[in-house]
């Protein structure tokens, strides 16, 4: 039986996931890469290596309500995937002509990549298309699961499933921005380190996303 106290918690961030979702703020379209290079926008080698035709995907930010706190599931890409091999992303992929919206992409991808069936992911909402290098733009959909929902990753795609405390991605403080160069040129990106895990990237950028809506404050002066 659940205490008054856990259940508390347990509507707190829900609610506040649910209420800032519905934030303009929220749903607005981040162009991470420009984001975080404006520097490079207009630049020869910005145009050609990180501009391409855009790509809808989607994926799932699915957020297991563990006894000992909330945590989201993250996964390491298989070797032998064509893209992003060895990555640590959320489940998930490009939306396909029968999906009808990017929830269903979300929700048909997790089951494929991770086995979690949809019926027991619950929901909250989505956040406003990330658009990362590479011509990805990625809608990140937020759902609870289940916490008796299995998890079996499918090994032609996902080399490993790990979850992370949602208390810690919450926690700004261990976001941050790594320099890295291309051909002579320094560029940023985001970054998030955990056990062992190096979270970078267009999955660290929704991560740094998710962060922003548990706060009391979202998308407050000077965390854009």
């Amino acid at each position: 039986m659940q205490t008054k106290t856990a259940v508390r918690k347990d509507w707190e961030w829900r609610a506040r996931i649910a209420a800032n979702l519905k934030l303009a703020s929220s749903q607005k379209v981040r162009a991470l890469f420009s984001e975080m290079n404006p520097h490079l926008v207009g630049d020869k080698l910005f145009e050609t290596r990180w501009t391409r035709e855009r790509q809808d995907a989607a994926v799932l930010i699915p957020i297991f309500d563990r006894p000992a706190g909330p945590t989201v599931l993250l996964t390491v890409r298989s070797a032998d995937t064509p893209s992003h091999a060895g990555q640590i992303c959320f489940p998930g992929g490009r939306v396909q002509a029968d999906d009808g919206n990017s929830t269903i992409t979300a929700l048909r991808e997790t089951e494929e990549e991770v086995g979690i069936a949809r019926e027991l992911v619950d929901v909250i909402g989505a956040l406003g298309a990330h658009q990362g290098g590479l011509g990805f733009s990625v809608t990140p959909v937020v759902g609870v699961v289940d916490a008796k929902a299995a998890i079996h990753p499918a090994p032609r795609e996902v080399a490993e499933a790990f979850e992370v405390p949602l208390s810690f991605i919450s926690d700004l403080a261990n976001h941050s921005v790594e320099q890295r160069e291309e051909q002579g040129v320094a560029f940023n990106i985001f970054s998030i380190r955990h056990q062992g895990f190096h979270i970078w990237g267009l999955t660290a950028g929704i991560l740094r996303s998710l962060a922003e809506i548990l706060q009391d404050e979202p998308f407050g002066p000077g965390r854009r």
